[in-house]
């Protein structure tokens, strides 16, 4: 495990996109899997700065996303899938039969998880981008979840919507289910990067980088990943 802490949240952003660029560099043909939420938002933006300013070429990558809400087309501002592409993937050279979302949408969401399994088992994944929750979710794998299952469907709890509210209006507007890779399969990804920020993730911080392996927080999980990042804000690295 590496754990880095920058001084603000900006310094994090940067130090994120260099890790994904360098990747790019180094590997032109990369599978990287991009999250979505609040954390994210800033890498998102530093990526695209250092695409323009440095010309990384990004058209040899195939990217995919971690999760998506359950009902949500991906024209649909509020769901991952729009955002994802309207903040980084847009304004990469990247072609657009690279890109991989799972279809909240579908008719059969059984069918579309295993679809998307099955696509990754063609793609490994070089490099996991991650945030945590406040519970300890990674993805939308809450709490209580098997670490052996692959992509599947998870009932979203009260707190990940308090958590989503800002992008809903109301945590009464975020949807109830999420389609998500599964802790199997981000665990198989070669390299893992999880970001967080702000004192209010101190504490999740700390108990799942140095507390007990559950799936009462997901996120513990990571500590067997041979090949895990952490990038932290001095807030949520206060307490380590």
């Amino acid at each position: 495990m590496r754990i880095i802490v920058k001084d603000t949240e900006q310094e994090l952003d940067m130090a994120a996109a260099l890790e994904v660029t360098k990747q790019v560099i180094v590997k032109p043909d990369s599978v990287i899997t991009f999250a979505g939420g609040q954390t994210t938002i800033g890498l998102h933006h530093e990526i695209v700065h250092l695409y323009q300013q440095w010309g990384v070429d990004y058209s040899k990558m195939k990217a995919f996303t971690l999760d998506e809400y359950v009902g949500l087309s991906p024209e649909d501002h509020k769901s991952v899938s729009f955002r994802i592409r309207n903040q980084v993937l847009d304004h990469l050279n990247i072609k657009s039969e690279h890109i991989h979302m799972p279809d909240g949408m579908a008719e059969d969401l059984d069918t579309a998880c295993h679809e998307y399994s099955r696509l990754l088992d063609k793609h490994p994944v070089d490099l996991e981008v991650l945030g945590i929750g406040t519970n300890g979710h990674i993805g939308f794998n809450e709490p209580g979840t098997a670490f052996h299952l692959d992509t599947h469907v998870k009932d979203l709890e009260s707190r990940t919507a308090e958590m989503k509210a800002g992008f809903f209006g109301s945590a009464a507007m975020v949807p109830k289910q999420g389609l998500t890779v599964g802790i199997k399969r981000i665990m198989m990804s070669k390299q893992i990067l999880l970001l967080a920020k702000g004192e209010s993730k101190a504490e999740i911080i700390k108990k799942a980088l140095y507390g007990e392996i559950t799936p009462e927080i997901p996120a513990s999980v990571l500590q067997l990943h041979p090949f895990l990042t952490v990038i932290l804000d001095k807030e949520a690295a206060k307490i380590l």
